[in-house]
């Protein structure tokens, strides 16, 4: 295993990266460190925890992605390079840096067009699409999808999966899923979504296309549809419905909460009109008057 290595004088003068507004990061903070010889810089990724079983658990996930970077070979996943030790003790782990990029959560809350954020989605589909064509034993999964992991160098206007070290892969444990770990919704359908013995979802084919689909109606909805009740939620496909969304596309978003399978929406997303403003959340929870109680939930 390859060892990024850098003492404390020289850790104290790496330049902290500052997240966009929308992002934030629990378990850990990013470093620039210098070029290398072709001028190309990177990330440390420094956790603020480095002991016990969860970072232990982290350690395994980096090995293993690291070990696996080359079966895996899809270039739009950005892996961890080496671990990163500072002053003898492993805190993290090195990747590329993506210089000129927009995180994904900035672009879907913006006022782009509907076009263009549906551009941005279908390659976030054609991503997760090519992760289960994989055939890796035992199966890799992107784990906790969701918008503030994807970022799209403006470079080359391709997306890129970042914050990969909460993948699953190899025998690690995923702790949390931010779409999945939370929905009470779930857990009513125990052999789609399998929790483990923490009551977190068991990363599967059917959670990926699940947490993609909860992109898509967040985008739609400008807003965190994954939170309202069930049956508030099928309220707001019936809203969609009435508004000009397709059934097909409908169907799509309807099965993520039955017993059946989900599958990706595929080219449904063309489906999507350019005007989506009438068929925001704030405004079904107004023509609903539900606004004032789900206020508290959706800040």
């Amino acid at each position: 295993m390859q060892i990024h290595g850098v003492t404390k004088q020289q850790f104290k003068r790496l330049q902290p990266l500052v997240l966009e507004k929308r992002i934030t990061s629990i378990e850990s903070d990013l470093y620039i460190l210098p070029g290398n010889q072709n001028g190309h810089r990177q990330l440390l990724k420094y956790y603020r925890k480095t002991e016990g079983e969860y970072f232990g658990n982290k350690l395994l996930t980096i090995n293993s992605l690291i070990e696996n970077k080359n079966d895996i070979g899809i270039e739009s996943l950005v892996f961890p390079n080496k671990l990163a030790v500072v002053d003898k003790q492993v805190v993290g782990f090195t990747m590329d840096y993506i210089e000129n990029n927009i995180n994904l959560t900035t672009l879907l809350n913006s006022n782009i067009s509907t076009s263009e954020k549906v551009r941005l989605l279908k390659q976030v589909q054609k991503i997760i699409s090519k992760v289960q064509y994989l055939n890796l034993n035992p199966k890799f999964f992107l784990g906790d999808i969701h918008e503030s992991n994807f970022i799209l160098n403006t470079d080359n206007n391709k997306v890129y999966v970042v914050d990969l070290d909460g993948c699953k892969i190899s025998n690690n444990e995923i702790y949390s899923m931010k779409y999945g770990s939370f929905n009470e919704k779930l857990f009513d359908t125990p052999h789609k979504y399998p929790l483990d013995e923490k009551d977190d979802p068991i990363p599967n084919k059917n959670t990926e296309w699940y947490c993609f689909i909860t992109m898509v109606l967040n985008t739609i909805s400008s807003g965190p549809l994954y939170k309202l009740l069930l049956e508030d939620f099928y309220d707001y496909l019936c809203f969609l419905r009435d508004n000009g969304i397709s059934n097909e596309l409908l169907d799509c978003f309807n099965n993520i909460y039955s017993s059946a399978d989900n599958y990706k929406p595929g080219e449904l997303l063309d489906l999507i009109p350019e005007d989506i403003s009438n068929v925001s959340l704030d405004n079904f929870l107004v023509k609903t008057k539900k606004k004032e109680f789900y206020k508290p939930f959706l800040k």
